[in-house]
């Protein structure tokens, strides 16, 4: 009787599990929409000016949300939008980019792109956040930063030696070492570094979970 106590147990955990981490059907059509869509906004750069470009994506992923039926991520877009604010105000004497849009001093190439940035990098992240055994919050943490950290390397790099987009303000500092990106006083770097754990765990804090985990708990 109690070894089929025990292998019911084990059957019930088991199911339980695959249930908490199976994704909803359009898991893998979600997943190469949002990559496709990723490339054609690199892309875009050779032809739409940066500035223009951020901003329209920031807006554009509101109905993208709501049409790929993920309406709970656009409130992980409301906290990178508040912290992207609070940082480009903070550092607004630091940021100048040369023909971009400034409104009341704020340069508005960084702030939006910091707030797509977030909220893009999240999204890549609730793909695969599905691969941790236990959703603890410090694995969730480092899972989310080995997203973050290459992202915003790469990203960086790509905009400085690829689309020769140069923060005019920071361009004499020394940049990070190997990919020359980032050029910026040091406080400035470790910012840009802490700014993506602080954005997660911020979500973490106030209860935002995975838009497709939520998803797929109302099927």
């Amino acid at each position: 009787m109690q070894k089929i106590k025990k292998r019911v147990s084990g059957k019930f955990q088991e199911l339980k599990k695959e249930a908490k981490y199976t994704f909803h059907k359009w898991k893998k059509q979600l997943i190469i929409a949002d990559k496709i869509i990723f490339f054609v906004i690199v892309l875009l750069l050779e032809v739409v000016r940066p500035d223009i470009l951020v901003i329209w994506v920031y807006f554009m992923i509101y109905p993208y949300m709501l049409l790929t039926a993920r309406k709970s991520a656009i409130y992980h877009l409301f906290v990178s939008s508040i912290i992207a604010l609070i940082w480009v105000f903070i550092a607004k004497n630091q940021y100048s980019y040369g023909g971009m849009i400034a409104v009341l001093g704020i340069n508005i190439y960084p702030l939006f792109a910091w707030a797509a940035g977030l909220f893009g990098t999240y999204l890549i992240y609730s793909h695969w956040e599905h691969i941790l055994q236990e959703r603890g919050w410090f694995k969730k943490m480092l899972l989310f930063v080995a997203f973050y950290w290459p992202m915003l390397i790469a990203v960086e790099t790509i905009a400085y030696h690829v689309f020769n987009i140069r923060n005019l303000s920071t361009i004499a500092y020394a940049g990070l070492p190997l990919c020359d990106c980032i050029h910026a006083p040091r406080w400035m770097q470790i910012s840009y570094l802490a700014l993506g754990p602080i954005y997660f765990g911020i979500c973490e804090l106030i209860g935002l979970e995975n838009p497709h985990y939520i998803r797929m708990k109302k099927q």
